[in-house]
C-alpha cells in the first residue's frame, strides 16, 4: 500500500534469481527531514530503477527487471551499493549538490564491497513538487569511474547545500519533473 500520495514506485517488489531472493525494501520510499535554522524541510523519497540495473556492466545478473517505463538487466554492483542510499540520502545535508544541465548530483566516498575500497559514489537526484510534497526522486547511483565526480575528473562547478535547492524547489511551480521519476506499472 502506498505511503504517500505521489506518481513513483514505493515499494519495489523483491525478485529471485539462481535459488537466491533479491530484496528491495531498502528503496521503498520514506521521509526525510532536513533542520534549517528557521525552517525544516520534509521531502519525500523515492528511488529509480538505475539504482539497481545497469545493462552491460560485468556484474550483471541475467535477470530483467522492469518498473512502469522500461527494463534493465540487474547489477549486483548497484544492487549491493542501494543497500546504503537511504542513509547517504538522509545525511543529504552535509553533501555538496552540483547542478549540470541534465542532472543534480553529489558523490561521496563509499565502501563497494564488490572491490573492497572506498569509490566515489555519484548519487543522481530529482527535485520538484508534487502535490505540496517536497520530492527528491533519486535517478541513478553508481560508483563514478570516469567523468564527473570520478578519481580523476574534479568537479568544476558551484555547489549547492540541501537549504538551497529546497528554498529553489519551493518556488517551482508543482508538476515540473523529469519523465523518469513517473515509473509506476
Amino acid at each position: 500500500m502506498a505511503k504517500f500520495h505521489v506518481d513513483s514506485i514505493q515499494e519495489w517488489q523483491p525478485f529471485e534469481h539462481d535459488g537466491v531472493k533479491y530484496d528491495l525494501g531498502h528503496l521503498s520510499s520514506h521521509l526525510v527531514i532536513f533542520k534549517a535554522d528557521k525552517k525544516d524541510y520534509e521531502f519525500v523519497v523515492t528511488y529509480g530503477l538505475h539504482c539497481f540495473t545497469k545493462d552491460d556492466t560485468g556484474t550483471n545478473i541475467p535477470y530483467w527487471y522492469e518498473d512502469g517505463r522500461h527494463g534493465q538487466m540487474v547489477c549486483l554492483e548497484r544492487y549491493e551499493a542501494s543497500k546504503q542510499l537511504k542513509g547517504i540520502i538522509e545525511k543529504l545535508d552535509a553533501a555538496t549538490i552540483y547542478h549540470t544541465e541534465g542532472e543534480r548530483f553529489f558523490t561521496m566516498s563509499v565502501l563497494n564491497s564488490a572491490t573492497g575500497l572506498l569509490e566515489p559514489y555519484k548519487v543522481c537526484l530529482a527535485f520538484y513538487r508534487e502535490h505540496r510534497l517536497l520530492r527528491i526522486h533519486v535517478t541513478s547511483a553508481y560508483f563514478a569511474r570516469t567523468g564527473e565526480g570520478s578519481a580523476d575528473t574534479p568537479i568544476n562547478k558551484k555547489g549547492f547545500s540541501i537549504f538551497k535547492v529546497a528554498m529553489d524547489t519551493q518556488k517551482k511551480p508543482k508538476g515540473q519533473c523529469p519523465k523518469e521519476v513517473r515509473n509506476r506499472p
